[in-house]
């Protein structure tokens, strides 16, 4: 096997593992939060409750594959990625997906209430996975993008459009 092979392998499996541990503990605490509070979400958020569930599951599923080089794990992947590249917090909705596993790492603009606009990053290597979802109001606007999400997509395009080549050819 040459070397290019086991990068390209190297880092399937490294994607493939974030997919599969961040999907994992992600539905864990969603399921865990749902028999909680399940009786007492809003039927306006309904809709986002089971997209989140949709997408951890899907992420666990995606990350099999993609462990197998199979096809199907870089293409459910790719919209697994797209549901966690943007999140943002605003005055009547917070929306946040994130099952990039144990890694956080983001760059944010921030509107405050006083005034003035934050451009900022954060790093987290600690994280685990999770999700937001709320009504809740909140004074500052927030409008950020997964670093790590973004990265993976841009891998995926790569391989999806053949430029790296599947080892074998499914």
């Amino acid at each position: 096997m040459t070397d290019a092979v086991k990068d390209r392998d190297g880092l399937r499996y490294a994607v493939a593992l974030i997919e599969i541990q961040g999907g994992l503990v992600g539905l864990w605490a969603f399921l865990h939060d749902l028999i909680q509070t399940g009786a007492s979400v809003p039927l306006t958020l309904l809709p986002g409750v089971l997209f989140i569930g949709l997408v951890l599951a899907a992420s666990v599923v995606a990350g099999v594959a993609l462990w197998q080089d199979q096809r199907l794990g870089y293409t459910l992947s790719v919209p697994v990625q797209l549901a966690q590249v943007i999140w943002f917090v605003s005055a009547g909705l917070t929306v946040r997906i994130s099952a990039s596993g144990w890694l956080l790492a983001d760059v944010f603009l921030r509107a405050p209430a006083e005034g003035g606009l934050v451009v900022g990053w954060q790093f987290d290597a600690a994280r685990k996975s999770g999700y937001a979802l709320s009504l809740a109001p909140r004074e500052d606007f927030t409008l950020a993008l997964n670093l790590i999400a973004l990265a993976i997509l841009v891998w995926l395009g790569f391989r999806l459009r053949g430029l790296l080549p599947f080892r074998r050819g499914r």
